[in-house]
């Protein structure tokens, strides 16, 4: 083969130290003789060109990792300008093989091209030359692989008498260094389009959402994001596996029929959960401060009736000094000369009247200008089963009309100022309105799918209508538009249902009134101001669980009854006004009268106005006694055994007599109150 046409080479390599493997394809290699062959051909045959390939692929298996890329290195053997280029080769030095010219063979960063430059064999055979290195570019021009510590290439010494490649002989063996190349994570650019894919790609596949198709955008019941298809693949395959489908993420349960499509192109999630805990604990920090403000307030009214307790009980001393001093009796009070006597009360059956032979009355309301009172019953009738209203006629107390209302058990009635209208509710998503005069329905009001509890109608102002709903919230209706909501009131820290709800007339502490709601567990009270919709919710200083809540308007006092609780082991009746001090709203106790020692099931007790004085008539669970308390004398007057458990009581007012009516499941019973000296 003639050596000056020569233009084509083919470098084999032999590895002859077989012990030392590659740690990584960027570490250099240690510990290596290699030996270089060159062939020069003018016209190599196809048989030799396929054996110098097959050569370099074997010499590359041996060398490199199992990780190497074979397909480029089967390119690049087949190189027009080379037949076979290698990454990270390392001579050392060999005694045996001495050359006295040579050149210098080093690669390019474009594949497969070599360059020769004469060169002195002493000027690279220096003491700091003793590793050579070949590398070899990517065939795609994007990622360049270095050899050893500098960036620079190193050089390769070709003889050109033997056509053998040998390293020159140096003064010194040096050791390469053996140190890991330090890999760092490059950085990511927050603001490339191509990395922005938070919230647009499915937790299982990793892979985007679509907006149709087998990968759609859908949702669990828990709230998860999936794509559609990968979603069902898991539920089938976790019910198959572990007999139960759960979410992938938080493992709740999942059925296929609960997935849910999502219509949205891109979904991003802002992380507002410290906001969100610092406007929790904002909320909790405003309650502590109205909670410590209504305790000031409460513990400043009762230092108040203290003071008058004792002024009182130091003037009633001063008398019976006196009284003693001048040899009077124990029977009468000297003041001016005036003899004072107290006056008792004391209540007397006349009738008990069955309404239905079936259980299911449960509340009761006093219409004075209908002379009417109004009884919540069973229906006797087959072809309207449910419950209504009973009419009884209030001089004879017979009963008369019945009003169908509802197919649920009634749970609350209220009538207006004027009681030509009566709102009734009955523990349904619906409450309706009836016209006393003509009986019947005016209109129907809906709290969005939440069973009502309670209602009542303003006394100050007339359109307006309130129900208690099951889930703690208040809805405020206007009877005119009986289709549009007017407001919605939640207390945030009670979510308990609401079991009465009661208008305050308009004073002096409270200019624009208000209202009071009961739930079983607060009292709350809604001051209205100079706007009708602003409303400032106040939690009441008295805690419950509570039965029941009653306002009378002459009085302006309101009674709240309580169950028997781990703290207070009695039924407690308390008696009190809704009063303002120092800007914060309370309620200021007047006197509380113990009863039941358990309480099975809700009761109301209610208020008898007399003269100067306020009378509580309770029914006692565990003594099963219809009970009569005195506010003024601040004890127990009378109890009148009743067997059946009393619901719910109510004074009746009429022109010479005063009356209370006690209802039980089926019957009610009215009792006439008389006086004695």
């Amino acid at each position: 083969m003639d050596e000056e046409n020569d233009h084509d080479y083919a470098v084999n390599v032999v590895s002859e130290d077989s012990d030392t493997d590659f740690e990584d394809p960027i570490i250099p290699l240690r510990r290596r003789v290699l030996r270089v062959y060159v062939q020069n051909s003018t016209n190599p045959s196809a048989q030799q060109s396929r054996t110098s390939q097959a050569s370099v692929r074997s010499s590359a298996a041996r060398l490199l990792p199992s990780n190497t890329d074979h397909d480029y290195l089967s390119s690049t053997a087949s190189s027009s300008s080379a037949s076979s280029l290698f990454m990270n080769a390392v001579f050392e030095e060999d005694d045996d093989n001495q050359s006295n010219t040579s050149s210098l063979l080093t690669i390019n960063s474009a594949p497969g091209t070599l360059e020769t430059d004469n060169t002195n064999p002493q000027s690279s055979s220096s003491e700091d030359s003793n590793a050579i290195e070949i590398e070899v570019a990517s065939g795609s021009n994007e990622t360049n692989h270095e050899i050893g510590d500098g960036n620079e290439s190193e050089a390769v010494v070709v003889d050109n008498n033997d056509d053998v490649l040998t390293s020159p002989q140096p003064k010194k063996r040096k050791r390469l260094s053996t140190e890991k190349t330090t890999h760092t994570t490059p950085k990511v650019n927050e603001n490339s389009p191509d990395n922005d894919d938070d919230g647009l790609t499915c937790s299982i596949c990793f892979d985007v959402w679509e907006m149709s198709g087998e990968h759609r955008l859908a949702s669990l019941k828990c709230g998860h994001l999936f794509g559609d298809s990968c979603i069902r693949r898991w539920l089938n395959e976790s019910a198959r596996q572990t007999g139960t489908r759960a979410c992938p993420q938080c493992k709740t349960k999942a059925h296929p029929k609960e997935i849910r499509y999502i219509y949205a192109k891109r979904l991003r999630a802002v992380d507002r959960s410290e906001e969100h805990r610092m406007r929790d604990e904002l909320g909790v920090e405003r309650n502590r401060t109205q909670s410590l403000k209504s305790e000031l307030s409460a513990l400043k009214m009762s230092y108040t009736h203290v003071a008058q307790k004792l002024k009182r009980a130091e003037a009633e001393s001063d008398r019976m000094r006196l009284l003693l001093q001048n040899g009077g009796g124990s029977n009468t009070y000297l003041a001016g000369g005036s003899r004072k006597s107290l006056q008792t009360y004391k209540l007397f059956l006349e009738r008990n009247v069955e309404i239905s032979r079936e259980p299911g009355s449960r509340v009761m309301v006093y219409a004075h200008l209908q002379s009417s009172m109004i009884v919540s019953q069973k229906s006797s009738n087959g072809l309207f089963p449910g419950y209504g209203l009973r009419f009884i006629d209030t001089p004879t107390f017979k009963p008369s009309t019945f009003l169908h209302a509802s197919s649920k058990l009634i749970r609350d009635i209220s009538l207006s100022v004027n009681q030509q209208l009566l709102a009734v509710t009955s523990m349904e998503v619906r409450t309706k309105l009836f016209d006393v005069r003509n009986r019947q329905a005016s209109a129907t009001f809906t709290s969005a799918d939440k069973p009502i509890w309670s209602c009542s109608l303003d006394r100050n102002r007339e359109y307006f209508l309130y129900l208690g709903t099951q889930h703690g919230s208040t809805c405020v209706f206007d009877i005119r538009f009986p289709d549009v909501m007017i407001n919605e009131y939640k207390a945030e820290a009670d979510s308990s249902p609401v079991i009465n709800v009661a208008s305050i007339a308009p004073s002096s502490q409270f200019p624009f009134g208000g209202f009071l709601v009961c739930k079983l567990t607060s009292l709350w009270f809604y001051e209205y101001s100079s706007s009708i919709r602003e409303k400032t919710p106040c939690r009441l200083n008295v805690d419950g669980p509570f039965t029941s809540l009653k306002v009378d308007v002459a009085q302006n006092t309101v009674l709240v009854t309580t169950r028997s609780r781990l703290c207070n082991h009695e039924e407690r009746y308390i008696l009190g006004k809704i009063d303002k001090i120092d800007g914060s709203v309370i309620f200021s106790i007047s006197i509380t009268f113990y009863g039941s020692k358990f309480t099975n099931v809700m009761t109301r007790s209610s208020q008898i106005a007399v003269q100067s004085n306020t009378l509580i008539a309770a029914y006692l669970q565990d003594t099963k006694m219809l009970t009569l308390f005195d506010v003024k004398q601040e004890q127990r007057l009378q109890s009148l055994p009743v067997q059946d458990v009393v619901y719910d009581t109510c004074p009746i007012y009429t022109n010479d007599r005063i009356y209370l009516a006690a209802l039980t499941d089926s019957k009610y019973r009215i009792y006439h109150l008389t006086t004695s000296t």
